[in-house]
């Protein structure tokens, strides 16, 4: 740090002519939405659910079988029913050509939100018999492997709602931010020694099962720590305080050094959220059937008992 710093004391620190404005896109792991926007958005829903929950538990106002109960059941099933719409639309050749697949993405994920939500509300967040169960819990079980599955699915495309990524296209969009990046911190060799060791440790191959195992779980954690370290060292050396100027500038390093971090761990972490989408595939499939299965035995019961 000591270099870098009398690099900032002695010498004007000259970063150039700020860099032609590029097109905004969307990288694998990326949102669209704002950050701050997408978590006040979640964190307002989960509160008016609790609520809406809390409520419901509480209260009495109509019971699973009857009224209100009895058709938040229906819709939440036929919702369900309506979530294999999106497979039969990908895989069925007659159905290929009814509109982008990304739309019926869409309507799946918003499908997957609200039916478990109205089954809920329908059973009054209370487990009457062994069937409503086994039920009850199966979707649970979708649900939790559908937002893993969400999760995963996010960080081999662009964006929610985008086309697949491929590791020679990460690749190929990294080396070209590593070329830019240099060039802004030419006269901070601190930070480029950081960052050049990020990407040798991160883009290593030779380690055994389990320390590939903690790399792949750990490297999102020591991005993030090496990405509030060059933080504060890039506010240290542009002073921030005597140098009003130098803020923009200092921003525009910031997210520089971000987003190549970022890029990084997406070219690193690629492959092994490949795998864990096809592995999430074969083990979603078999939850979708034990959930369709148990349905149709609660239904059954429901109707002769």
């Amino acid at each position: 740090m000591g270099q870098a710093t009398t690099c900032a004391r002695h010498q004007p620190l000259s970063i150039g002519p700020a860099a032609a404005p590029q097109e905004k896109r969307v990288s694998p792991g990326d949102s669209a939405q704002s950050p701050r926007t997408g978590r006040g958005m979640v964190w307002l829903g989960t509160a008016a659910l609790a609520w809406l929950a809390w409520v419901v538990a509480q209260g009495k106002y109509y019971t699973p079988r009857s009224g209100v109960g009895f058709y938040l059941g229906v819709v939440g099933t036929l919702m369900m029913v309506a979530l294999l719409a999106y497979p039969l639309r990908k895989y069925v050749r007659g159905m290929q050509r009814w509109g982008p697949v990304k739309h019926w993405f869409r309507v799946h994920m918003i499908l997957g939100v609200l039916s478990p939500i109205l089954v809920l509300l329908h059973s009054t967040f209370h487990v009457r018999s062994p069937n409503a169960a086994v039920a009850l819990g199966s979707m649970l079980l979708v649900v939790g492997s559908g937002l893993v599955g969400r999760f995963v699915y996010t960080k081999i495309h662009y964006g929610l709602y985008g086309s697949r990524a491929s590791l020679e296209k990460i690749r190929e969009e990294c080396s070209g931010q590593a070329g830019a990046i240099k060039g802004q911190l030419q006269r901070m060799p601190t930070i480029e020694a950081w960052r050049q060791e990020f990407e040798r440790e991160a883009l290593r191959r030779d380690r055994s099962v389990l320390g590939g195992l903690w790399h792949f779980l750990s490297l999102g954690m020591r991005r993030r720590l090496l990405d509030s370290r060059c933080r504060r060292s890039l506010r240290r050396l542009m002073g921030r305080r005597t140098l009003p100027r130098g803020a923009v500038h200092l921003r525009e390093i910031e997210a520089s050094v971000s987003a190549y971090l970022r890029e990084v761990q997406g070219v690193a972490q690629f492959s092994s959220y490949e795998r864990l989408f096809s592995l999430w595939h074969v083990l979603h499939v078999p939850l979708i059937y034990l959930l369709a299965a148990s349905t149709i035995f609660h239904v059954i019961a429901v109707y002769i008992y």
